[in-house]
């Protein structure tokens, strides 16, 4: 049988490697002092693993946080490959309190945090999450939930969001970061392997019960959490067998606040600012309906420009990357296109239930485990905000602003601007989405002799995320005097002067637009389903050739199906019935930032009670007595995504001892077959018609692992293999829409071809004492292509789309009047492509060490550290095509993958004795990009700051069956913050969540 562990790497010439050749000294002097003293000193219990013995009878037995290191130690040093492991450190107790922050603690991974700062998504090596493939119970599963748009969007792709699931459903973590043939292709970045509890994990009959109390020091709510497991074998004439029950229920409050520029754009933008008396060109120009004279930016607002502030602004020219001759006045001065404060509370709702049947004799075993999750989250945002920055004069938007004052700062940031003529506005959103996910899984295997057996598995997994409602309404203040921003005191969080007093309902207005365009209030809603649906059989067959070879072959099919539906609809307000004020479909935003750390942030403001609003004008009917209200059938995405992927393999494991040292590992290859079929839903003429693609492609996976079992328990690895990574769902549906006026289509390509990729990893791991450990090792991934958006000119007719896309206004393909875009017209087409891709290399160090070789109640003390260092180079296709000439211009630039941080690194330090247990972790990862730009529109990146979260626990056994604990989460309140382009480093986002703490009372027997 064989186990899985975990590595690190590392540059072998960096200043950073010199400093952990210089620990490992350090650690071997200890081991030299203290080797004795180390067994003794070392009371904790000792995990028993499968890996420790041959008996089909053996159990894991893990009963403090220290045997669970040990535990995850074993199955690590019995590994083929470099696999990273996390136990649970008790029955129905994980180490952390969501699956995705515990696994931040493996080395090479970092931590996505969504709303709330909860963890969601990780990145491995630098490789999203759309790069890692994750199993549940050995089949591949899919989670996806809502999130707001700014914090990352809704998940519609592959990535796993392990929000999804209590952590306490799971007994055990596998990070595989290589490859091997018998394992599921599809992964780049690493396989995370979760799994359930079973009754054979146990002795006997286990019982076990927990409850927590959470708070937040930003919501100020406390809120429970329950656990309970239940678990049974017997003996019977017919064999072993057993059953498991275990659920998880929590809720949680998690509350943000913060600030937003959601964009920033040059002044140049939707036509500019309104210019002082005087100066041509005049902006904007003359126009009776709005008002607009040579004295005037619109009826009632006076050109109150001060011309030096204006030339300030429109002064300032940016010829983006010198890819335009003449630059625009004010392109190189950039405004953020609504800034606004925000308040975000969501409140979770957690529910999880695994149940497992085993049923074992002497040469066969059968494994039923069944799995039911749900996710159900209602999310509120409030807002107050300036819309007019992000708004053209057909909304009476920015060319009605007047500039009173500007100041940019060294950087050419715009940190401080005055105005007048700005439309204020507060804005309620209300998000309700349920993830449920459903999975059932059966395994078995039998030995036909002392050297065969095989093994089969079956199961499928269901996730779907089903938001009912988003419903946005937005009451509007327009044309407000006086609204300022500055961020000279604090560059994170501005002052905002909104020129009112935004507590006072009576100063906002919900009423159809006027006559002059004056926006006075609007609402948007949306409904969305994902649906990931995904099935696997597989049969393996194992030969023990002899003592030193082992065989093993199977087959696997695979089907996955996701489907993405949406609907929305956008209208301006209507009137509201008679009698009813703004104080009547409103409520007040109060104790607004308490540590935000910025001076003049208003306490309190008017906000929109979407209750209420909706009892009076229910916008969320979605019917024709709500004019506006109707969902927009036509424009709706609708699309489906298949892919049945049949597969085989051969491999070979082995096992030598040569010159006095034992080597092992295994060579094989995997062949995979892929049948991806896409459909989206397009309109045309006013009918929806199904639009499909077909891509089949085939691969052949080596893989190869060795181990080379040296002296004085020095291991050292090497793995090599060819691995894929699919494209993204959304990427294949070809969707598409198009503008035969300006030739141009968006469109999705079902064509597209896997990331395919050549990876190689050299570690070497000391067991330096017992229950310790020390690695450095080093990677590298060629990545052979990558997938981006491309702009390119190509005929109409090579698109596979029907021609009556082109019919516009009556006219005609063949006849008079004839359309401005015909089949055999070169458009210009955006969609995602092939491109060549780069190198992916790092180093990885890990380190744990207990301090048994200390005296007396020191040697109850430990450290784990980790850090992790990658670098990559990916050219990105930065600028689009110019329509209107021949050639093909194409502007790149090199950077890192988005989402990967250079460096991450972990600490925990930890304390345990016979009764008390505690611990205090720190993890960080440094800035990454989010956003590759180009200099397009004046930027070149959206970074995000790096940042170091801080947590603990401690535990108290009362009784050897009761336990109290405490666990602190976030304890620095760790921000998240975007950056816009690195030389100005404009604030697009910054927001905290607060501190969490969870007190919880365990009992088991």
């Amino acid at each position: 049988m064989r186990f899985t562990a975990t590595p690190r790497n590392i540059h072998p010439l960096s200043p950073r490697s010199r400093i952990s050749i210089g620990v490992l000294a350090m650690l071997a002097s200890l081991h030299a002092q203290g080797q004795e003293t180390a067994a003794a000193a070392d009371a904790a219990p000792v995990a028993t693993t499968a890996a420790d013995s041959k008996s089909p009878d053996s159990v894991v037995v893990v009963t403090g946080f220290r045997a669970s290191l040990n535990s995850a130690l074993n199955t690590k040093k019995n590994s083929d490959g470099i696999v990273d492991v996390i136990k649970a450190e008790d029955i129905a107790k994980f180490p952390d309190a969501n699956l995705a922050e515990s696994l931040q603690r493996v080395p090479g991974v970092a931590l996505a945090r969504g709303d709330g700062g909860e963890g969601k998504q990780i990145t491995v090596r630098g490789l999203n999450a759309g790069f890692t493939r994750v199993r549940i119970n050995g089949i591949e599963g899919v989670a996806a939930t809502g999130a707001s748009d700014i914090n990352g969007s809704t998940n519609r792709g592959r990535g796993f969001d392990f929000s999804v699931f209590a952590s306490e459903l799971f007994n055990s973590l596998e990070v595989r970061k290589t490859s091997e043939a018998d394992i599921e292709e599809g992964s780049l970045g690493a396989t995370v392997d979760l799994r359930t509890a079973r009754p054979f994990d146990f002795k006997g009959r286990t019982f076990s019960i927990g409850g927590q109390e959470s708070h937040n020091s930003l919501s100020g709510k406390t809120q429970p959490r329950v656990t309970a497991l239940l678990s049974d074998r017997w003996d019977t004439g017919y064999g072993k067998v057993g059953a498991l029950l275990s659920a998880a229920y929590s809720k949680r409050r998690a509350t943000e606040e913060g600030y937003e520029a959601v964009e920033l754009l040059s002044a140049s933008n939707d036509g500019g600012f309104c210019s002082p008396v005087g100066v041509s060109p005049q902006v904007p120009g003359n126009d009776a309906v709005k008002g607009i004279t040579a004295t005037t930016c619109g009826t009632g607002m006076p050109r109150t420009t001060d011309p030096a502030a204006y030339n300030s602004v429109m002064g300032r020219k940016d010829n983006y990357g010198g890819t335009v001759a003449n630059p625009a006045a004010g392109s190189g001065a950039f405004a953020p296109r609504i800034p606004r404060y925000r308040r975000s509370q969501t409140d979770y709702e957690r529910t999880g239930i695994t149940n497992s049947y085993q049923w074992r004799n002497a040469d066969s075993e059968l494994n039923l485990d069944l799995m039911y999750g749900k996710f159900a989250n209602k999310r509120y945002d409030n807002y107050i905000e300036a819309i007019s920055f992000g708004r053209n004069l057909g909304s009476n938007g920015k060319p009605q602003t007047s500039i009173l004052d500007t100041h940019f700062d060294q950087n050419g940031s715009w940190d401080y601007g005055k105005f007048n003529g700005v439309d204020v506005r507060t804005e309620g959103l209300l998000d309700v989405y349920t993830t449920k996910f459903r999975q059932h899984v059966l395994s078995g295997s039998h030995r036909f002799s002392d050297t065969v057996k095989a093994d089969f598995m079956a199961g499928n997994s269901n996730s779907n995320l089903n938001e009912p409602m988003r419903a946005t309404v937005q009451f509007d203040a327009p044309n407000v005097n006086g609204f300022s921003w500055d961020f000279r005191d604090n560059r994170n969080v501005p002052t905002l002067n909104f020129g009112i007093d935004v507590s006072n309902p009576a100063n906002f207005q919900f009423a159809p637009q006027d006559a002059a365009g004056n926006v006075r209030g609007m609402f948007v809603g949306r409904y969305l389903d994902t649906t990931n649906k995904l099935q696997t059989q597989a049969a393996n067959v194992h030969w023990e050739i002899n003592d030193h070879l082992t065989s093993h072959f199977g087959i696997s099919a695979r089907k996955n199906i996701w489907t993405n539906y949406e609907v929305g609809n956008s209208a301006n307000a209507v009137a509201l019935p008679a009698g009813v004020s703004m104080a009547d479909i409103s409520r007040q935003i109060s104790g607004f930032g308490s540590g935000l750390g910025g001076t003049g942030v208003p306490g309190s403001w008017t906000a929109v009670d979407l209750q209420k609003f909706l009892g009076v004008v229910n916008t969320e009917c979605h019917c024709d007595a709500v004019p506006g209200s109707q969902y927009n059938y036509l424009a709706q995405t609708n699309r489906r995504v298949e892919e049945k992927i049949n597969a085989l393999y051969g491999m070979v494991d082995f096992n030598y001892d040569l010159f006095g040292v034992t080597w092992r590992g295994n060579a094989g290859v995997r062949g995979a077959e892929t049948t991806a079929t896409s459909m989206a839903m397009i309109n045309v003429q006013g009918q929806l018609q199904p639009n499909t693609g077909t891509k089949k492609y085939r691969d052949w996976l080596p893989a190869f692992n060795l181990t080379a079992q040296l002296p004085k328990d020095v291991f050292l690895r090497f793995s090599a293999g060819k691995t894929l990574s699919r494209p993204e769902y959304t990427d294949l549906a070809p969707n598409a829409t198009v503008s035969p006026i300006s030739q141009s289509v968006s469109i999705g390509n079902p064509n597209l071809d896997p990331i395919r990729a050549n990876t190689y990893d050299l570690q070497a791991e000391w067991y330096y004492a017992k229950n310790a450990m020390v690695s450095l090792g080093h990677f590298r991934k060629d990545i052979k292509s990558f997938i981006q958006s491309v702009n390119e000119r190509v005929p109409y007719n090579t698109l596979g789309l029907p021609n009556e896309l082109l019919i516009l206004n009556g006219c005609s393909l063949t006849g008079a009047p004839i359309c401005q875009t015909l089949p055999t017209t070169e458009v210009n087409v955006s969609r995602k492509v092939n491109t060549a891709g780069g190198p992916l290399k790092g180093w990885e160090f890990n380190l744990q060490a207990p301090f048994s070789f200390l005296p007396g109640f020191w040697s109850n003390f430990g450290l784990l550290a980790n850090a992790t260092r990658v670098k990559s180079r990916i050219t990105y296709i930065t600028r689009v095509d110019n329509p209107a000439t021949p050639a093909n211009e194409q502007l790149t630039q090199v950077a890192d993958f988005t989402g990967l941080s250079p460096r991450t690194h972990n600490l925990t330090l930890y304390y345990e004795d016979a009764k008390f247990s505690a611990r205090v972790s720190a993890a960080h990862r440094s800035s990454y990009i989010y956003a590759v730009l180009g200099d397009v529109a004046g930027h070149d990146y959206t970074m995000v700051d790096g940042s170091t979260n801080i947590d603990m626990s401690l535990s108290y056994n009362i009784t050897p069956q009761l336990r109290v604990s405490l666990e602190g989460q976030n304890l620095n309140d760790t921000p998240l913050r975007y950056g816009r382009d690195t030389q100005r480093n404009d604030t697009l986002l910054y927001v905290h969540s607060g501190r969490s703490f969870v007190l919880g009372l365990n009992y088991k027997y």
